[in-house]
């Protein structure tokens, strides 16, 4: 192809630039190269240059075509250099201009700045006493104080405004003199393990939202004493407030036997104060001086605007964050203050004084502030991306069309009035690719497109990363892929016991979480602070983010540290697509609702994407985000005007927008949508015909149900071989069948059963085990294996498959291959089977595994091609709550029957569709009806004024404490915690280990080999050996075989209770599991 290269860079973004064009193509000019080149050199061109980006780089490569008409094919950096056909402007002008690329709609951006610039002139005050002080210089016998540094500063702080105005104690910040600290000393209320009270009683409404600011700067209070009742939430902050929502450490234990002494201790300042610091009280004149040229700051700076105060808090914790870093800097020290902020980790020596410190967090803060409205501005975007603006040429994908008209319609008033889209096209028919699609035509053809894709699995594997990127068509240095689990276990760790790290200087991001990216960073202000954390920098810059929901989750959920802080910045970046919403466990809902509550705030798009997305849970969504967007409407002035937001609905029949201004409205529109799917889905053939099988049982011991479910599938897989399967010309038949159990344990115990029942005659059964218990990388291969195996577009490709042409050399006739797995076959995977079988657990669970079979392929069935058992394990072993962990049963909302017979019509079981799911009280499906009851109780009308639901988040004053992240946490129902397993060279044997604090791998002791035996006529689908898997990944990744099994032989394990001893077993084609009892 022929291509003309134009550059526009300037400065060294110039010279650079030119640097690795030159190495392609012939100049033709100073700016400007033409030449003959492949498409994958342009696109090597074009990875080189967006490595080198910078503020200034600005290139565009056009395709010049044989008929003399030209397209552009990309830009690299600053967009606004062309125009939309990558032309140059021949003149630019200032004059006659509304409204220039440096303003922003943000009325509160100055507010945010100066609000955490004030917090961070005092907010490490309370580290001058002289605990602190003993503490830091190891002076002290205990490594924490009775009261936290943060506490002490907001008593200081308050004795600093004492009776005063907002507009007085505003004014005192510009005549403050050394003598002044006295007076503060003197009015200091001095808190007791006898008597605490709520500093927040007497302050005026910004001293109030300061000190906050400065009491949240390491983590948001909650009470760590008795719990509080929600019913009286609206006054916690005044009147309930005490010492214990900040900490516990005053009570006295075993390891800190305070005496009387310690708590005098903790109120005396020897080395003084950083207000007797000529330099602090010069900051602080500067900053009051600011502040009078701004009179919107009192009216934004209060605890009800939640947008300015969230990100207030935000700025002041990156700049705490980020300075604490920093070598001292001697120009903000004066001689007169003799104490100290913190000290180096890895010398142990005296670091910053705290004069020094707080004015340099203060300046930091409100520079970081300043510099929010245009951060999305100044990080790379998708621009002109030709493949999502194509028109789609299968007609099963001709409705991604219409979704790119209704959405590229909605594109300018989606900016001014938020966005909230929901499509619920079926599974199979390309929801990911429209996803993208509609992101892409929502956002400004000249800002670029940001977005990231929130999955609800549990780990992302670096396979499921690669196949999305592959289904999104997008590069590895436009896409990135967060891979690593358990993300969330940081938000509860330490939650128990003494606090002793003030965290200013942690890491936000686990070392063994990983940001597959390649692409270019952002230029701004920011990203110079971000450039210290390259995974931190590369989630934040990257255009498209693949990642699970709990890598975002920190947002809300990140009440301690700074974990919140990656998770905000990508929040106020990026819009949001959530894919299969729906299939977290009603307890994580709460935590989900928060989510796009905070999304609406910070001003994204959100687009839910699920084919069973139930009413109660769009409901509850819709008002988070609603409420949300309205807290964005204040900060941007126009809180006056009606909250409308551009809502649309997509699917494979059509696409329809409205323009919605409150919940009633929303059920409206949204019920007469569903009730349109439902009549089509009605009249769709039926590929997934089921029916129910009884499981014989003698007892309801545990092995004895092992042993009747293994005979029931056995028998069932092979009736249904028989039935649907592919013959070769040869005679031979081949099926691919998919086994879904609840849980890992149970499944192993039944997989190793079956593995120990011989074929029958002529047969050979090759087995997979697929769960979410095996390393990082183990499951990445299996995937691999799985995802070429069950890709059917082509029917006939199956023959082209190793294991497949292996298997047509052995003698036996038929052969079956079977996955069985859990829950991660119905999430995320683009399987195509020629028939299951499932353990029942919820409605939800049966639509999307049966979304599995004849997914590609598209062929009606003569006959049954599903397999769903009458009863599930725990209800054959005679549990009283079976369809529970997952399913939706518990002790106070029990089922009538565990039969399906009894709990389904035969129409509920015989054609499997999302209508169950997406329409409430339908007649004979008890476990239907159980889902939408419990859903509406949890998320919007709970029974119990003190039960917190998940609406209690918007509706009550909440988002200032944790005390509801605290009540319904995310994924804390089964505690977790990470192994590796791990090898240091190519001969070593794989041994399981735990990463300790420093980053250190241990043996960890609980791990014993498990041995398996196969009948006759039994084996693996593949071997699976673990040295040959990570070997061949760090060839592919150019990496050493230790580095390799850190990064990807993580494995996340549930911690029961009580458990902590118990072994667990382990074999390559198994997994990790405990044994079934």
């Amino acid at each position: 192809m022929n291509v003309l290269i134009i550059s526009r860079c300037t400065k060294n973004a110039h010279d650079e630039s030119c640097r690795i064009i030159d190495q392609f193509a012939e100049r033709t000019g100073d700016a400007a190269w033409q030449t003959i080149i492949t498409l994958e050199g342009v696109s090597t061109l074009r990875k080189l240059l967006r490595k080198t980006a910078r503020r200034n780089t600005a290139v565009a490569c056009h395709w010049l075509k044989k008929n003399g008409q030209t397209e552009l094919l990309w830009i690299v950096g600053n967009l606004r250099r062309f125009n939309a056909q990558g032309r140059v402007p021949t003149n630019r002008t200032t004059l006659d201009v509304l409204k220039n690329g440096g303003e922003h709609c943000w009325n509160s951006a100055e507010s945010i700045a100066l609000l955490a610039a004030i917090a961070g002139l005092f907010h490490d005050f309370g580290k001058a006493g002289m605990s602190f002080q003993e503490t830091l210089n190891q002076k002290s016998k205990y490594t924490c104080q009775p009261y936290r540094h943060e506490w002490i500063s907001v008593r200081l702080f308050q004795a600093f405004v004492g009776e005063q105005t907002d507009e007085q104690w505003l004014a005192s910040l510009e005549h403050l003199n050394a003598a002044d600290e006295k007076g503060i000393l003197k009015a200091l209320k001095m808190d007791s393990p006898e008597r605490s009270c709520s500093p927040f009683s007497t302050l005026p409404p910004l001293a109030k939202s300061v000190a906050w600011l400065i009491l949240s700067h390491h983590r948001l209070p909650q009470s760590h004493s008795a719990p509080p009742q929600l019913m009286y939430c609206e006054g916690w902050i005044e009147r309930q407030l005490n010492a214990d929502w900040n900490s516990l450490n005053h009570i006295p234990t075993e390891k800190h036997d305070w005496k009387e002494r310690d708590f005098k201790n903790v109120w005396k300042f020897p080395g003084y104060t950083p207000l007797r610091s000529k330099i602090w009280r010069e900051k602080a004149r500067q900053i009051s001086k600011r502040i009078k040229n701004l009179p919107g700051l009192q009216h934004y700076g209060t605890l009800d605007n939640l947008f300015t105060l969230h990100l207030a808090r935000m700025s002041l914790m990156l700049a705490d964050h980020v300075y604490s870093s920093l070598p001292p800097y001697l120009g903000w020290q004066d001689d007169t203050c003799q104490t100290w902020a913190n000290s180096d980790r890895q010398t142990g020596q005296l670091k910053q004084k705290l004069d020094e410190h707080n004015i340099g967090v203060a300046h930091h803060a409100l520079l970081m502030g300043r510099s929010l409205p245009t951060l999305r501005r100044t990080l790379p975007a998708i621009a002109r991306h030709k493949t999502f603006c194509e028109r789609a040429k299968d007609p099963r994908f001709h409705w991604q069309n219409k979704a790119w008209d209704v959405a590229l319609s909605l594109r300018e008033r989606s900016a001014e009035q938020g966005f909230f889209g929901i499509n619920m096209a079926s599974t199979g028919c390309g929801k990911t690719f429209a996803n993208a699609r509609i992101m892409y035509a929502l956002a400004d053809e000249q800002e670029g497109c940001r977005f990231s894709v929130a999955l609800g699995l549990r780990t992302l594997t670096l396979q499921t990363g690669q196949a999305l990127q592959s289904r999104l068509g997008l590069d590895d240095d436009t896409l990135a892929v967060v891979t690593g689990s358990a993300a969330v276990r940081e938000l509860y760790r330490g939650n128990e016991g003494v606090d002793t790290s003030s965290a200013s200087d942690e890491a936000f991001f686990a070392s063994h979480h990983y940001v597959h990216y390649e692409g270019a960073m952002g230029s701004g202000v920011a990203q110079q602070w971000l450039a210290k954390e390259p995974a931190l920098n590369r989630l934040v810059s990257a255009p498209v983010l693949v990642t699970t929901v709990d890598h975002l989750m920190p947002a809300t959920e990140g009440v301690r540290g700074g974990r919140q802080i990656p998770a905000m910045l990508r929040l106020l970046t990026s819009d949001l697509v959530l894919d299969e919403p729906d299939d977290f466990d009603i307890d994580d809902l709460h935590a989900l609702c928060r989510l796009v509550n905070w999304a609406g705030m910070l001003g994204s798009r959100v687009l839910l994407s699920s084919a069973t997305l139930p009413p109660a849970l769009t409901e509850a969504l819709f008002e988070a985000y609603r409420n949300g967007r309205k807290a964005w409407q204040v900060a941007c002035g126009i809180s006056d005007k009606p909250v409308n937001i551009c809502c649309a609905w997509f699917d494979e029949y059509g696409a329809q927008s409205q323009d919605v201004t409150d919940e009633i409205r929303f059920c409206q529109v949204h019920n007469e949508f569903v009730t349109q799917r439902v009549k089509r889905l009605a009249d769709q053939p039926c590929l997934r015909p089921g029916k129910l099988a009884a499981v014989g049982l003698h007892s309801t011991s545990s092995s004895d149900v092992v042993s009747a479910v293994a005979m029931t599938l056995h028998q069932q897989m092979y009736e249904l071989h028989q039935l649907h399967h592919s013959t070769h010309q040869n005679g031979k038949t081949v099926s691919f069948g998919l086994i879904r159990l609840a849980n890992i344990n149970p499944l192993v115990a039944v997989a190793q059963a079956l593995m120990a029942l011989p074929s029958p005659e002529k047969s050979r059964i090759h087995y997979c085990v697929y769960h979410s218990q095996h390393p990082l990388a183990v499951r990445s291969f299996i995937e691999k294996r799985l995802d070429s195996a069950f890709t059917r577009h082509d029917p006939e490709q199956i023959w082209q498959l190793p294991e497949v042409q292996q298997a047509l050399t052995t003698p036996e006739q038929h052969h079956l291959f079977v996955v069985l797995g859990t829950s991660v076959l119905e999430v995320g995977r683009d399987f195509d089977a020629d028939w299951g079988i499932i353990e029942p657990s919820s409605m939800r669970s049966l639509i999307q595994f049966a979304g599995r079979i004849q997914r590609h392929r598209q062929q009606v069935p003569e006959c049954e091609n599903l397999v769903i058992l009458e009863r599930n394990v725990r209800a054959l072993r005679g549990e009283t709550v079976a369809y529970c962990r997952p399913g939706f049963e518990t002790e106070r909302h029990l089922l009538p029957h565990h039969d399906l017979n009894e709990l389904l019509s035969e129409e509920g079981y015989r054609t499997l569709n999302a209508i169950p799911r997406i329409v409430e009280g339908l007649p004979g499906n008890a476990l239907a009806a159980l889902e939408h009851a419990r859903l509406r109780a949890a998320l919007l009308n709970g029974g119990d004024k003190s039960e917190a639901v998940a609406a209690s988040w918007w509706r009550l004053p909440l988002t200032w404490n944790g005390e509801l992240q605290r009540r319904t946490p995310f994924r804390h129902s089964s505690p977790q915690a990470s192994f590796f397993l791990s090898m240091e060279e190519e001969d070593d044997t794989p041994e399981f280990s735990l990463m300790q604090e420093n980053g250190v791998l241990k043996p960890a002791e609980r791990f014993r080999e498990q041995l398996l035996s196969m009948a006759d006529g039994v084996d693996a689908w593949f071997a699976i050996d673990y040295a040959e898997v990570l070997q061949t990944l760090a060839d592919a990744k150019q990496m050493e075989l230790n580095a390799v099994s850190r990064r990807y032989g993580e494995i996340t394990l549930r911690v029961s209770k009580g458990g902590e001893t118990e072994q667990w077993l382990y074999h390559p084609v198994l997994g990790v599991f405990r044994e079934f009892r």
